[in-house]
């Protein structure tokens, strides 16, 4: 009986312990871990290149992720490279067809001139364009007063081109009335189209000063309002001594060719170095009334024992032809030679009075004055 009991309470003990193990164990509550986004960003981030490359071992595919917007990112601006210069809309000379440029001219701004007389502006114009200039092209006047000249002048005979120079040449009269005056002109190309100087098509022009002129000292003080020019061609003024163009230039104390120095102004000539060489000044038009003479004093420079010229006194009377006053010959023999013309076959016409000295075969030594050219009384 004691047996049954002890095996029946073993029994007992063993139903206990199999239930116990089917019982449920107390829930524990797992604790909540807050994640870093920054940290969990960079982790999807290591997790999505450890895929693409993996994918890209296996099967040779690699794969651009694609950017995902940021709601606190800023744009990001992008350099131009250093290295590659911007083309300039305003650097392209070689798209310019018709440009000109300035290069000189005759008569001076406000030269002086006697009311109704004639001379000649003279400028020369370099083509800064890339198209060829031809015989159709002109020089036409374009505003303010014109003074004679005509609406429009052929350019050139032949043709000029990029980079070279043309020299055009315009009679002109000055108006009836003292006072000042200006005309402006430009070019024409052979379609009609007006240009002018530079980029921005300026004009170029004559302006003068129209006065009533003193005949005392007319030729020493309209010295660069006088058309130059040489057996070289077109001389600026003032002129450089030693020019082998020729030269010339005012002397307020010139020494004559005796040796005596004077105190009153002359003009000394040299023409072109080469074999009868020349030089030429044309003189703006001065109205001759009756009674007047052309009077001076020609002889070389002392110092030259060489000096062999021959010199001219010609004339143009209303924009005629050119003609010749006088003829003299100068040699250095310690002398001068005192002039005296009578003018009365010029009375009441405009007349422009022309100086010329011509070497006389080797233009060696030869420098000659013109002491106090001046029209009496």
């Amino acid at each position: 009986m004691k047996k049954r009991r002890s095996a029946f309470i073993i029994f007992c003990m063993i139903i206990i312990l199999l239930s116990s193990c089917n019982i449920p164990k107390a829930t524990s509550v797992p604790p909540v871990i807050e994640e870093d986004p920054v940290r969990t960003a960079a982790a999807l981030t290591v997790a999505a290149l450890t895929t693409q490359l993996a994918a890209t071992s296996e099967g040779n595919i690699a794969l651009t992720p694609t950017p995902q917007p940021s709601e606190t990112s800023q744009p990001t601006n992008t350099p131009l490279p250093t290295n590659t210069p911007l083309p300039s809309a305003t650097n392209t000379p070689q798209g310019v067809c018709d440009q000109a440029g300035f290069v000189t001219e005759t008569v001076a701004d406000d030269t002086d001139f006697a009311p109704n007389s004639t001379f000649t502006k003279t400028w020369t114009l370099k083509n800064t364009g890339t198209c060829t200039w031809n015989s159709s092209y002109a020089l036409v006047f374009t505003n303010g007063n014109a003074m004679g000249a005509p609406a429009a002048k052929q350019l050139t005979t032949g043709t000029v081109a990029p980079g070279q120079s043309v020299t055009v040449s315009v009679d002109m009269t000055a108006p009836s009335a003292v006072g000042k005056y200006k005309g402006e002109f430009k070019l024409r190309n052979s379609n009609g189209v007006i240009f002018g100087l530079g980029a921005d098509n300026k004009s170029f022009w004559v302006q003068i000063d129209v006065v009533v002129l003193n005949t005392s000292n007319f030729f020493v003080n309209n010295l660069c309002a006088a058309t130059w020019t040489s057996s070289a061609g077109n001389l600026t003024c003032p002129g450089e001594w030693g020019n082998h163009n020729g030269f010339f230039f005012v002397d307020h104390t010139p020494v004559l060719e005796n040796g005596y120095q004077d105190d009153e102004p002359g003009i000394w000539m040299a023409p072109q170095n080469v074999n009868d060489g020349w030089i030429k000044a044309v003189f703006p038009a001065i109205s001759i009334t009756s009674g007047k003479y052309f009077e001076t004093i020609l002889g070389c420079n002392q110092s030259y024992d060489e000096c062999n010229a021959r010199i001219r006194l010609n004339y143009k009377a209303d924009g005629g032809p050119e003609q010749n006053l006088a003829l003299w010959t100068e040699i250095n023999d310690g002398l001068f030679n005192r002039i005296k013309l009578d003018l009365s076959s010029l009375a009441g016409k405009s007349v422009q009075f022309i100086f010329i000295v011509e070497a006389n075969g080797s233009p060696s030594d030869d420098l000659i004055l013109w002491f106090m050219p001046v029209i009496t009384p």
